[in-house]
């Protein structure tokens, strides 16, 4: 139910009160996902060497949780987490608004294989 809440359409008008289980589950999911990116940027950084992102090309408020908790992750460390967020995003929605099990008898082996697929294609082994 949060991630509807989170992550579903917006309702026109609707601002969300401060704080609350919502925007604290936000924050989690950006700062799980960031140090992910943070972790992998060692392995994964020399790929993303000709990146043009600056600090600019994002929002204030995404940098004001990023920049704090991983100080040496660059511009490009950060779109990096917010692809790694888009790529997740897509098979948890399938999930979440039921689809996924109209098409496969084990959602959890294919999260697992994406899981694992994802991390190693950061350069890092994922532990068995």
């Amino acid at each position: 139910m949060k991630f509807r809440l989170i992550y579903g359409d917006p309702v026109p008008g609707y601002q969300a009160p401060e704080g609350g289980a919502a925007p604290d589950a936000a924050h989690r999911v950006c700062t799980g996902i960031a140090a992910l990116a943070d972790a992998a940027w060692p392995h994964t950084g020399r790929l993303h060497a000709r990146s043009d992102f600056q600090w600019s090309d994002f929002d204030a408020g995404l940098l004001g949780k990023v920049r704090p908790a991983f100080p040496e992750l660059p511009p490009a460390g950060v779109a990096l987490a917010l692809r790694i967020w888009g790529h997740l995003h897509g098979l948890v929605s399938l999930e979440i608004y039921g689809h996924l099990r109209t098409q496969t008898v084990n959602p959890d082996k294919l999260f697992h294989e994406e899981l694992t697929q994802l991390v190693r294609s950061l350069g890092i082994e994922p532990e068995e």
